[in-house]
């Protein structure tokens, strides 16, 4: 599910405009930043360390867009075997490769390749373990 924040109305300022007015910035979206296009955009959370060669760690929040086409060196999320993983995707000589740090796997070995989405960002908790718990327990920095 996608988070939406309503735009507020630009305020009118009639009179003398305060001089601090050139430095006031906005707030920060930040699915103005990772999602490209929101009705094609899904979150994934990565399980296991089989990333970790490519800076993807276990519990880590992936941004998926299903609307971009994988190409050479992408990290993906493929359907294999009845399950969702995540892979580096090659294509060498015509054949699509998928990597991961437990080695590479043509797409003859797997059958058919399912690629259900391309990876745009990866979030990563930060906090110290000491500090999550309550409503900390889950919380996904940047």
């Amino acid at each position: 599910m996608i988070r939406s924040f309503e735009k507020r109305a630009e305020q009118k300022i009639s009179g003398f405009q305060s001089p601090a007015a050139d430095y006031l910035e906005g707030r920060l979206d930040l699915a103005e930043k990772l999602v490209i296009d929101p009705h094609s955009t899904f979150y994934f959370q990565m399980q296991g360390d089989a990333m970790l060669a490519y800076g993807i760690s276990d519990a880590d929040l992936l941004v998926v867009d299903r609307s971009l086409s994988p190409h050479h060196g992408a990290i993906i999320i493929a359907f294999i075997s009845g399950s969702f993983s995540c892979r580096l995707f090659l294509k060498e000589n015509g054949s699509c490769l998928l990597a991961n740090d437990s080695g590479t796997v043509s797409e003859t070995e797997i059958g058919t390749l399912q690629v259900w989405g391309v990876v745009t960002s990866v979030c990563r908790n930060v906090l110290p373990k000491s500090l999550r718990r309550g409503r900390y327990s889950n919380v996904c920095t940047l």
